[in-house]
C-alpha cells in the first residue's frame, strides 16, 4: 500500500516538473505575430513585422536604423524602423524588382539584451507576375479616312509591352467571329498598346468583342511569361449610341479631375451644354480619343456630382440615350517627393548651397547627406551607371564605403493635403568636411523611404569643358561665378579603371592639353576629369557628358597639307560658257597666322583632268591672293577644280566650281491657310501658290505633299519656365498623308 502511494507521488511530481518546465519554456520564448503584407506585394510597399514581446529598448525606437534585422534574398536595401517595442518596419530606398520572389529571414538582432529565445519562421512575398489588366473597346476614324470608322481597343498592362511580341500572342473576335485584319498602332513599348480592328460594319445592334491575350507574351521584363490566356469581353453599342463605359477622378493641387471614357469621341464644343458637376467651378474641358476630361476648381470637396444629359453628341452621330449621374470621389494623389531640378549636378562654391525639393501628401521628410571621397569617385559613378527608368521612379544612389554620411535630419512640412509643398536643403554644413569629393543628398519620407529622390552634387566654381580628338584631350576651366578662364588649376585625366593617365595645370585661358594620348595612355581608355584648385574640387564624367555628334559635320578641316590652311572662294560656284570668274584664296600656316610674299600656283582642272588653266601667283602681305578666270564660250560644261600649290609644287588646297549651259527653272513655292486652329472632325484647307522665280505661274506643274501633323507642346507667356507637358491625356499618334495631283492654270 506504502509502495502504490510512493509511485503515486513520484509520477505527481515528474508532470508538477515538466509543467514548470515547459510553463517556463513557452515564457521565454518570442515568435512572430503578422507579417504585412504577405504573398503578392506592389512594387512600392513597406513591410511590418509584429512581435509576441516587447524586443526594442526606448532608445531605438522611432528612428531609421541600418542594423540588418532581417535578411532578405535578393538583397533589398532600406532601412529598418522600430514603431514601438514590438513592431518593426522596413521601408526599401527603391521599389522592388518586378517579378521577383523574395525570402525573408529574421535575425537575432531583433532581441537585442532581453535574454529571450528566437521561434522565427521564414517568410516569403513576390512582387505582382506580368498580367493583361483591361481592354478599353470604342469607335474611332480610320486614320486619314474620316468618312470610314473603326474599332479601337487600348489594351492595359501591368508591365510595358513591346508592340511586336504582342501582335503574335493577339486574338479578336466579334460575335465569335475571328476578325484577321488587326492592326497594333502602338510602336514603342508602354503599358497601354492600341489596337484597331480595320474597318468595321455598322450595325444597329449590340456587337460582342472578345479580345485574347495568349499565354506566353513577355513583357520588357522579362522572368516570366504571362502564365494564362487572358480574355476580355466588351459589348460595344451600336453606332447610333454614345454609352459612358467608367468614370476616373483625382486631385492635384487646387485643380480637381475627372475623365470619363465613352464609346465614341466627343465633341469639345458640346461638353459645356450637356455636361455638370455639382459642386464645380472653372470647368475646362478636354478631349482625346475616346476619353474627355473635366477640370475645376471642386475647393475642399471630397465627392461631386456629376451629371451627362440625355443627347450627348458623339462625333459619328451616336447619342447618349438616358441622363447619366454618378457620384465621384477625389481620390488623394499619390504621396512623391523629387527635387525641383532633376538634372543639374553643380553648385557654385561660393554660393549660398541651396537645393529645393518638392513633396506632395508627405507630412515629414528625412534629408540624408553624404560625401564620396575623391579617390572613389569613378567607382561610386560606375556602380550607378545603369539606372533603369523605365519605371519612371526616381534614382538612388548608396554612398556605402565610398565615403561617410556628413548629417541626417528631419523637417516638418505644413502643407495641407495634395498641395504641393517646397522646402530648400542648405549645404553649408558639408564645408565642414576637410576631404575632397562630391555630394549625395538623399530627401525621403519619414514612412516609406521609397518615397524618396536622390541627388549627385558638387559644390565647385570651376567649370568644365573637354573635347577628345584621336590623339589628343583639351580641357578649358572657367569659373562658374564670374565666366573667366581660371589658371593654375590642376587637372587630372582618370582611365576607366580608375587610374591616372595625365596631369597638368591650366595656363592663362584656362586651358591645358594632353597630347599624344594613344602612345602615352597604353591601352587605357579615358573615364573622367578631375580639377582642384585650393580647397575646390570638381569632376567631368567623360561618358554622362559625351555630346552624341552622330548628326553634326564635326569631321574637322580636311587640308591636303599639315603645314598650311587654305581657303578658296569665289563670288560664286556656278558660271555658264562666256563668263569670268574671280578666284580667291587665303593661305595660313598650321598656328593660322599669314602667309605672306610667297609664291603659289593656282591650277584650274577640266572636267577630263586635264590642265585647263595654270597661273604663277604671289601672296600679298595678307597672305591671301585673286585671280581672274576666263570662261571661253566654246569650255566644257561640268565641274572645274581648283587646285593652288606652294613654291616647292606641294599641294596646300583645292576648291571647285561648276560650269553649266543651262540651270533648270527654280520655283517658289507659297502654303497659307484660311484659319489657324481647327478641332477634331473639322477639314483642314490649305492653299497653295506655286510660280518660277523669274515671276510667271506655275501652271500645270505635278505636285507631291508629304502633309505631317505633330503636336506641339503647349507654352503660357504668363509662366515661361512651367512645362504643361506631364499630362494623364495622351496624343493621339497622326498618321502622314501623302498627295499627289497637277496645278491648276
Amino acid at each position: 500500500m506504502s509502495s502504490m502511494k510512493l509511485r503515486r507521488t513520484s509520477l505527481s511530481t515528474i508532470l508538477v516538473t515538466l509543467f514548470l518546465l515547459f510553463g517556463c519554456s513557452s515564457s521565454n520564448v518570442v515568435e512572430i505575430v503578422s507579417v504585412t503584407p504577405q504573398g503578392e506585394v506592389p512594387l512600392l510597399a513597406t513591410i511590418e513585422i509584429e512581435f509576441s514581446k516587447d524586443l526594442a529598448p526606448p532608445d531605438k525606437q522611432n528612428m531609421w536604423l541600418e542594423d540588418e534585422y532581417v535578411e532578405f534574398t535578393p538583397a533589398i536595401a532600406g532601412k529598418f524602423k522600430w514603431v514601438s517595442a514590438r513592431r518593426l518596419l522596413f521601408s526599401p530606398d527603391a521599389p522592388l524588382e518586378a517579378i521577383q520572389e523574395y525570402e525573408a529571414e529574421v535575425s537575432d538582432l531583433v532581441l537585442f539584451q532581453t535574454g529571450l529565445s528566437p521561434d522565427f519562421d521564414d517568410f516569403t512575398f513576390h512582387t505582382p507576375d506580368f498580367d493583361a489588366v483591361k481592354a478599353d473597346v470604342f469607335w474611332t476614324h480610320i486614320p486619314h479616312q474620316y468618312y470610314t470608322v473603326t474599332v479601337q481597343a487600348n489594351l492595359h498592362f501591368n508591365y510595358p509591352v513591346q508592340p511586336e511580341q504582342l501582335r503574335e500572342h493577339l486574338e479578336v473576335r466579334r460575335d465569335g467571329e475571328r476578325i484577321a485584319d488587326v492592326q497594333i498602332i502602338s510602336e514603342q513599348p508602354s503599358e497601354v498598346i492600341a489596337v484597331t480592328i480595320g474597318e468595321v460594319q455598322q450595325e444597329d445592334a449590340e456587337q460582342l468583342f472578345t479580345i485574347a491575350v495568349r499565354e506566353g507574351l513577355m513583357s520588357v521584363v522579362g522572368k516570366k511569361a504571362l502564365q494564362d490566356t487572358r480574355e476580355f469581353n466588351t459589348a460595344l453599342p451600336p453606332i447610333t449610341q454614345l454609352a459612358v463605359t467608367g468614370v476616373a477622378s483625382g486631385y492635384d493641387g487646387a485643380t480637381g479631375w475627372i475623365e470619363v471614357a465613352t464609346t465614341q469621341m466627343v465633341d469639345e464644343k458640346d461638353l459645356d451644354e450637356y455636361v455638370r458637376v455639382r459642386p464645380g467651378r472653372g470647368l475646362q474641358y478636354f478631349v482625346s480619343d475616346n476619353i474627355f476630361r473635366i477640370e475645376g476648381d471642386f475647393g475642399s470637396e471630397q465627392t461631386v456630382e456629376l451629371i451627362i444629359e440625355k443627347g450627348l453628341p458623339g462625333m459619328f452621330g451616336g447619342k447618349l440615350e438616358q441622363e447619366f449621374r454618378q457620384q465621384v470621389s477625389f481620390v488623394d494623389i499619390q504621396p512623391a517627393v523629387n527635387f525641383a531640378d532633376r538634372r543639374g549636378r553643380y553648385l557654385m562654391f561660393g554660393g549660398e548651397h541651396n537645393l529645393e525639393i518638392n513633396a506632395v501628401n508627405v507630412d515629414e521628410l528625412d534629408i540624408e547627406v553624404s560625401e564620396v571621397f575623391a579617390n572613389n569617385v569613378l567607382h561610386f559613378l560606375n556602380q550607378h551607371r545603369w539606372f533603369d527608368y523605365d519605371y519612371g521612379y526616381n534614382p538612388t544612389f548608396y554612398v556605402g564605403d565610398f565615403g561617410k554620411e556628413l548629417y541626417d535630419e528631419t523637417v516638418q512640412l505644413s502643407t495641407g493635403r495634395n498641395w504641393l509643398g517646397r522646402h530648400v536643403i542648405n549645404l553649408k554644413r558639408v564645408l565642414e568636411s576637410r576631404r575632397r569629393g562630391i555630394y549625395v543628398v538623399r530627401a525621403s519620407s519619414s514612412e516609406d523611404r521609397w518615397i524618396q529622390d536622390s541627388k549627385i552634387i558638387a559644390l565647385s566654381d570651376l567649370a568644365l569643358i573637354a573635347r577628345l580628338a584621336d590623339d589628343q584631350i583639351t580641357v578649358f576651366v572657367n569659373s562658374i561665378e564670374k565666366g573667366l578662364p581660371v589658371e593654375g588649376v590642376d587637372v587630372t585625366v582618370v582611365s576607366t579603371n580608375n587610374q591616372q593617365l595625365f596631369s597638368g595645370r591650366t595656363d592663362a585661358g584656362g586651358m591645358v592639353r594632353f597630347e599624344n594620348v594613344r602612345l602615352e595612355a597604353d591601352g587605357f581608355t579615358p573615364r573622367m576629369l578631375t580639377a582642384v584648385k585650393g580647397e575646390d574640387f570638381n569632376f567631368l564624367d567623360l561618358d554622362d557628358a559625351r555630346v552624341e555628334t552622330s548628326r553634326f559635320d564635326v569631321g574637322g578641316l580636311s587640308q591636303p597639307s599639315r603645314e598650311y590652311v587654305t581657303f578658296i572662294y569665289g563670288e560664286r560656284d556656278l558660271y555658264r560658257p562666256g563668263e569670268t570668274a574671280h578666284i580667291s584664296g587665303i593661305v595660313r600656316n598650321e598656328h593660322i597666322r599669314p602667309v605672306s610674299n610667297t609664291p603659289v600656283i593656282c591650277k584650274i582642272i577640266s572636267p577630263r583632268g586635264r590642265v585647263f588653266r595654270e597661273y604663277k601667283l604671289g601672296l600679298n602681305a595678307e597672305g591671301s591672293f585673286e585671280q581672274a578666270v576666263d570662261i571661253p564660250d566654246y569650255a566644257l560644261t561640268g565641274r572645274y577644280k581648283i587646285e593652288v600649290y606652294n613654291g616647292a609644287e606641294v599641294l596646300i588646297g583645292t576648291s571647285a566650281i561648276n560650269v553649266e549651259e543651262f540651270v533648270p527653272d527654280k520655283v517658289r513655292v507659297r502654303l497659307s491657310g484660311k484659319e489657324k486652329s481647327y478641332r477634331p472632325g473639322e477639314r483642314l484647307r490649305v492653299d497653295l501658290e506655286a510660280e518660277y522665280l523669274f515671276g510667271a505661274s506655275a501652271a500645270n506643274l505635278r505636285y507631291e505633299a508629304d502633309v505631317q501633323l505633330k503636336h506641339r507642346a503647349y507654352r503660357s507667356d504668363a509662366y515661361p519656365d512651367y512645362s504643361f507637358s506631364h499630362s494623364s491625356v495622351k496624343n493621339t499618334r497622326i498618321e502622314n498623308t501623302m498627295l499627289d495631283g497637277t496645278l491648276d492654270a
